[in-house]
């Protein structure tokens, strides 16, 4: 009888055990945290003085379309973004479009990352293929929510890589990033430019 009941119990706590598990949060089973430098697809789109130089206020298309996030430990983030915007109208009128912010992010209760631009510094630059070409440089903030997000070990060009998946505001996937660089590869991580409301900007 009583070797019975020491085989309940061992059973009845493996059982709690797995409970307690499978109820731990997502973030738990991360294989990394989110620092570091990530980018899309080839790489060739990644956060720093590479694609956006802060004392001209100029951009270095890269070679391809992506996207880069970097986190630092102490709570501090930066985005690069080369995308192309199609014309429905005019398909062979496509826009390109070079964004660049930066400033601090907070991890919430629920997992979500608040990511919120230092005043004055993000820009972006939109080049139109057709008409006047544009290369005007403007000013951009945008504060992002991550709903949740979560990485993972991966194949990557034949490789093990870190990927990172984040996920908008109301829960749609981005596209997934790699990890290319820890620590990061960031600009300074303080504001850069100071803001000046009512003014219109000129490069």
């Amino acid at each position: 009888m009583s070797s019975f009941l020491r085989t309940v119990s061992a059973g009845a706590a493996a059982l709690m055990s797995a409970a307690v598990l499978l109820s731990a949060p997502v973030e738990a089973q991360n294989a990394i945290d989110i620092v570091g430098t990530w980018s899309s697809g080839a790489g060739n789109v990644v956060t720093g003085l590479q694609f956006f130089n802060p004392t001209n206020n100029s951009f270095i298309p890269p070679k391809t379309a992506g996207r880069s996030y970097s986190f630092s430990s102490d709570g501090h983030w930066e985005q690069a973004i080369f995308q192309y915007i199609p014309n429905p109208a005019k398909p062979q009128c496509v826009e390109a479009q070079l964004i660049w912010q930066h400033g601090t992010f907070t991890r919430n209760a629920n997992g979500s990352l608040s990511l919120t631009p230092f005043p004055g510094d993000g820009h972006q630059q939109i080049k139109a293929q057709c008409g006047t070409i544009s290369q005007f440089v403007q000013y951009y903030e945008e504060p992002e929510l991550i709903s949740k997000w979560s990485t993972s070990l991966v194949r990557h060009y034949g490789s093990p890589a870190y990927a990172l998946q984040l996920y908008a505001f109301d829960g749609t996937p981005v596209p997934v990033l790699y990890q290319v660089y820890n620590p990061p590869q960031m600009l300074p991580t303080q504001q850069l430019h100071q803001q000046i409301i009512g003014k219109p900007y000129k490069k």
